[in-house]
């Protein structure tokens, strides 16, 4: 057990010794224990004092990306921008349940019955009323109000199969990237399928007014068209984030740093999912029979979810996948301190090839004076 102590103090004695761990380190330790306080808040005080937990989150959220950039700008300034802007287009991205709530039906042995029939709820209503069937428990919902409200009713099994394709369509997104998109800057990239993703979620809006049924297009065509979309266009966001985060990495900390990066980008779609919630609460009543307000809702979590492209050309480092650190605009990283290791050992091995004919110059004057003297 001393042993163990006297090496963890060790470790932890050589990470804060060295500048670039130390500050790596410390912005690992702030992200994490920011997200369980969080967390704590959400979970203790998040029902009885919402409006208060809503504006510490919103508060908390551009307060860390605040020190972030701060501690990381110490060890580079790009990758500080770009550890920002990975938190942040997570935070930017709305997310709730409710649209689901709104969309799906239960399954059929389940005591929710909003998407009964009108004929259904009678005759359950006569059995009841027999004796030959239990009543619905106290407080729920009347039967077949979702049907009622010509709500989409989409059942447990598409919903299966819609998660079955959205999966499989990530393969798309990786052959479209190799395909057409690895000669593209990363900001082209990521401005390019943020501005796609910001039309395919106003499809949602469409959706919720129920105006796919007037162009002809059925609930289900409708839903598994938008998340094989989606599908594609998050993956191909994904793809330059994983490459510039591998690129930007500081030596000696290579995989601390991809790893907070890795850590940022769920953290900031855990962070999206608490100002979902904030603005469920600010906008009231989106909860289930009557849904009031669910298509402001929708409108505005769309028009939030542009907002990263405005940071894009603020954030996201310039140039190609192909493009080094130092040409992404990077002072530390594995790119550029191989480049200089490269740069070193080719001056070396010029200095070796310029000196060996001076030698063997050398070698045969020596020779010649040997011979005269002979």
């Amino acid at each position: 057990a001393a042993a163990s102590r006297k090496g963890v103090r060790a470790m932890c004695g050589e990470v804060w010794s060295h500048p670039t761990k130390k500050v790596v380190a410390a912005s690992a330790a702030l992200v994490g224990l920011y997200s369980i306080s969080l967390g704590v808040l959400q979970l203790t005080v998040g029902r009885s004092h919402s409006e208060l937990v809503d504006s510490l989150t919103l508060g908390g959220n551009f307060g860390l990306t605040t020190l972030l950039y701060l501690l990381l700008r110490r060890v580079d300034d790009c990758l500080a921008r770009a550890a920002v802007f990975t938190f942040l287009s997570g935070v930017l991205q709305p997310y709730s349940s409710v649209l689901f709530e709104w969309a799906h039906a239960p399954a059929a042995d389940s005591a929710d019955l909003r998407c009964r029939s009108a004929a259904a709820c009678a005759a359950l209503d006569a059995a009841v009323a027999n004796g030959t069937a239990p009543p619905p428990p106290d407080g729920s919902l009347p039967c077949g109000w979702a049907a009622a409200q010509q709500l989409p009713c989409l059942s447990p099994i598409v919903y299966t199969w819609v998660g079955v394709v959205s999966s499989a369509t990530l393969a798309g997104g990786t052959a479209l990237y190799a395909t057409y998109f690895q000669t593209w800057s990363y900001r082209s990239i990521l401005a390019t399928s943020q501005a796609a993703l910001f039309l395919i979620n106003l499809l949602d809006n469409v959706f919720v007014a129920r105006l796919n049924l007037r162009f002809g297009v059925s609930d289900v065509a409708f839903i598994f068209g938008d998340e094989v979309l989606v599908g594609v266009l998050s993956r191909l966001q994904a793809m330059p984030f994983l490459i510039y985060a591998a690129k930007l990495c500081p030596p000696s900390v290579e995989a601390s740093m991809f790893a907070l990066f890795m850590g940022l980008s769920n953290f900031g779609s855990a962070a999206g999912q608490y100002v979902g919630s904030a603005l469920l609460r600010f906008f009231g009543g989106v909860e289930a029979p009557a849904f009031e307000r669910l298509g402001a809702y929708v409108f505005t979590r769309t028009l939030i979810g542009a907002t990263p492209i405005l940071l894009v050309p603020l954030l996201v480092p310039r140039g190609t996948p192909q493009s080094t650190a130092a040409a992404m605009g990077a002072r530390i990283s594995g790119d550029v301190e191989l480049d200089k290791l490269k740069g070193g050992e080719d001056r070396q091995r010029l200095n070796s090839s310029e000196a060996r004919p001076a030698a063997e110059a050398s070698s045969e004057g020596d020779c010649e004076r040997v011979e005269r003297t002979v």
